[in-house]
């Protein structure tokens, strides 16, 4: 594995942390050490050091670079806010498919292979993911939610409970995907991902819209999985 070199305007302390950040993602936190995290970066040990007391505090830097990255990609997509020309129905696979590549891409898939790999095996590292700030996907809910509404207008029929079909819809097409980048080397190519979320989202809508001479499909009461706490 060749070293990484810091160069131009790159401060040595960026340079450990992406040697950390590539290192810690590939091994895990029992398979990386300081001195490879050194090697890695094209500096001594002495200057790792310097910059994070120990390899705890540099899992937590790697964790909240990991979360900081993650929620760059979708505070993106909120800044997209779900506008743009042509029908709440395109306007929906076009927000899905650009949340399905923020939550599926390489970097994210180690970040969250990390977490579920190390989140309960020591108590030192299950406390350190308290410390992190974790990507809020609450206002990319609510731009799926005002799409399927539209949606809804759009069609003559009023969406029951918006945010919990948005939630629903999101882990439908994306969770899917992360789920088998998790367990496997499964490598999904820009067109497969569009094809699945288009395909899904698509299916999705016309199980929403009535049916003439059938009762109206609404969520019952209590039935509060899979929208999560902050939807609850």
């Amino acid at each position: 594995m060749p070293r990484a070199k810091p160069s131009g305007r790159r401060s040595k302390r960026d340079a450990v942390l992406d040697a950390a950040v590539e290192l810690l993602l590939l091994n895990g936190y029992d398979g990386t050490s300081m001195d490879a995290v050194a090697a890695r970066a094209g500096v001594s040990k002495t200057t790792v050091y310097a910059h994070f007391a120990d390899k705890l505090e540099l899992f937590k830097a790697v964790l909240q670079h990991g979360s900081m990255e993650l929620g760059q990609r979708l505070r993106e997509l909120r800044q997209r806010d779900g506008s743009g020309e042509g029908s709440a129905e395109d306007r929906l696979v076009g927000a899905l498919v650009a949340a399905t590549r923020a939550g599926t891409g390489a970097q994210a898939i180690a970040y969250f292979r990390v977490m579920i790999a190390e989140h309960n095996r020591r108590r030192e590292i299950q406390a350190a993911f308290t410390t992190i700030a974790m990507p809020d996907v609450s206002d990319i809910i609510s731009i799926i939610a005002q799409l399927l509404v539209d949606y809804g207008s759009e069609h003559g029929f009023e969406v029951d409970r918006p945010e919990a079909h948005a939630s629903m819809l999101l882990r439908m097409t994306v969770s899917g995907i992360e789920f088998d980048a998790l367990i496997s080397d499964v490598d999904v190519s820009d067109e497969l991902l569009e094809a699945h979320v288009d395909y899904i989202v698509r299916v999705f809508l016309r199980g929403l819209r009535p049916i003439a001479g059938e009762q109206d499909l609404v969520l019952k009461p209590g039935y509060d999985y899979p929208w999560g706490p902050a939807l609850g």
